[in-house]
């Protein structure tokens, strides 16, 4: 029977316990004052003292040893989460602003410019062949008073906003067509004449009896335009979830690709989406299931 006295290593406080049997031996032990875990390695002449934490710095220092210099570091996943909140915000904005872009163009269309000064517009009369002369023109179901300037083009003075344009001519159907306005400068031209969609409408006429129904610019832009930029807004928005959560590298470049085509104020989205597409490809391995997708 041996009685062992010793220093923990962590408190620096004296503990001792008796050996019984064998007076030599390595035995673990609690240190009565701070309850760190304690090895005791005992010998015929000395006795060595650690502690848990001693025998893991020991370890962790022979670990950095074996290290090779050129080994890549891990990056701890607190910077990987800060990179997605980046790129998700990237992409939020994108298609927040693709989002109120399409609200916008819903509102444009349909906002009163009574209060606007009057804007000259062509209005081009023609058939298949020839353009056509002594065309009377009606505007809101109002006729008016246009002025001819040759190969079938007409002056109108009208005011910003939606109208309804019927055009009649000798020996042709009646054609209508639902027009929009954009407010702009009086007497803009490319090319000597005016901008097609814009300040000019064509309306090309058919022989016979009866009444047409045209199509503008504006009203393809109305009925499909507003819709998917709304919808890609939201698609971009959802990708921005995804990217912010980490969930698939896949779903998140599409969100950031719809966010693109949302057009948020027209360039501005585009050219953060593009952002985010590039620093997406560039930390593509931050994604938990990249592997997977």
């Amino acid at each position: 029977m041996v009685k062992i006295e010793f220093e923990c290593p962590d408190c620096k406080k004296g503990n001792n316990f008796v050996l019984m049997g064998n007076d030599e031996g390595l035995f673990e032990r609690k240190c009565q004052y701070c309850k760190s875990d304690l090895e005791i390695q005992k010998n015929s002449n000395e006795i060595t003292v650690r502690s848990l934490k001693m025998i893991i710095r020991e370890k962790v220092k022979k670990m950095k040893k074996n290290i090779p210099p050129d080994y890549k570091k891990y990056k701890p996943e607190k910077n990987n989460q800060k990179t997605a909140r980046f790129i998700a915000f990237l992409i939020l904005t994108s298609s927040v602003m693709g989002l109120y872009t399409g609200i916008e163009t819903i509102y444009y269309f349909d906002r009163d410019y009574r209060e606007e000064e009057d804007i000259k517009i062509e209005i081009v009369v023609k058939n298949s062949s020839n353009y056509l002369e002594n065309a009377k023109i009606s505007l809101n179901d109002e006729k008016i008073n246009a002025t001819y300037l040759g190969n079938g083009t007409y002056n109108v003075l009208a005011k910003p906003g939606k109208h309804s344009v019927k055009v009649t001519s000798i020996f042709h159907k009646n054609s209508t067509m639902q027009i929009f306005i954009p407010p702009q400068e009086n007497e803009l031209e490319w090319n000597g004449q005016g901008l097609d969609g814009v300040n000019r409408f064509t309306f090309e006429m058919q022989e016979g009896r009866g009444s047409i129904a045209l199509r503008s610019t504006y009203s393809t832009i109305e009925t499909w335009c507003p819709n998917l930029i709304i919808l890609f807004s939201l698609i971009g928005i959802w990708g921005a979830w995804v990217t912010y959560t980490l969930q698939s590298y896949k779903n998140a470049q599409i969100g950031a690709f719809f966010s693109i085509l949302s057009l948020g104020f027209f360039l501005i989205g585009p050219i953060i989406g593009l952002i985010a597409l590039y620093y997406l490809q560039k930390h593509k391995k931050i994604f938990t299931a990249y592997f997977k997708n």
